[in-house]
């Protein structure tokens, strides 16, 4: 009896084993807020992306243009936007469109009108026209009922290699400093004065913006701060 019990218990002990090799291990439960997060993250979310540009008409749909050069198509739907218009699309980038142009499509989730930076240099953009040297050149004066040509607060004239130079005052003294019209426009000088951004503003003027340091710079006596101050031309 003592052989057979024990030959019993071996051939149970090899079953359970046997058991154990061959099973899955049982997964630990999760805690609810736990399994409702794994159950999100089964599936793919797009992710959210956001740009700036101008809206213009594409090959198939309507297009974005960003300041950096970017083009990407855009699924807009019933939007009421239109060329012309700077905005900030907010969506998810579409794995399959009729719309393929430029980098991809965006579907767009949000849309909202936004102000142009200074370096938007579309003419056709409300109040205001590309920048350009001949535009600059002249003497110019702070708009406002004080605003007096025989005493310019800033002259701009061009020298023999083509480039915009302004005379004025900066923080009481004489400064004399490059007027730059290109991508990113603005009124140049010798360090440490920063860059005073600018920008045409309405259908003729120039208004010099706060640098982006946050110094305070006194331009012939007005304080740069806030949007900037609008500089109107005087007659030739």
């Amino acid at each position: 009896m003592r052989n057979r019990a024990s030959t019993i218990a071996a051939a149970v002990a090899l079953s359970l084993a046997a058991a154990s090799c061959n099973g899955e291990p049982e997964a630990p439960e999760l805690p609810p807020s736990d399994r409702a997060s794994a159950a999100v993250s089964a599936f793919d979310v797009p992710d959210e992306m956001s740009r700036e540009g101008r809206i213009a008409d594409g090959v198939e749909c309507p297009v974005l243009r960003t300041p950096d050069g970017e083009i990407w198509a855009l699924e807009l739907g019933e939007a009421d936007f239109g060329p012309g218009d700077y905005v900030r699309v907010t969506g998810s980038q579409a794995d399959v469109s009729t719309c393929m142009q430029g980098e991809g499509t965006i579907r767009v989730a949000r849309l909202e009108a936004i102000d142009p930076p200074a370096h938007d240099r579309d003419p056709a953009r409300a109040g205001g026209i590309a920048l350009s040297i001949e535009y600059v050149r002249g003497s110019w004066v702070a708009k406002g009922i004080g605003a007096d040509c025989e005493k310019p607060d800033f002259d701009v004239t061009v020298n023999s290699r083509g480039m915009a130079i302004i005379e004025t005052r900066i923080n009481g003294f004489p400064e004399t400093g490059v007027v730059d019209v290109g991508p990113t426009p603005g009124l140049q000088w010798d360090e440490p004065l920063p860059t005073l951004p600018i920008e045409t503003r309405g259908p003729d003027g120039l208004a010099v913006k706060p640098p982006g340091d946050g110094q305070t710079v006194m331009l012939a006596g007005h304080r740069i701060e806030g949007d900037g101050i609008v500089f109107v031309k005087c007659a030739a």
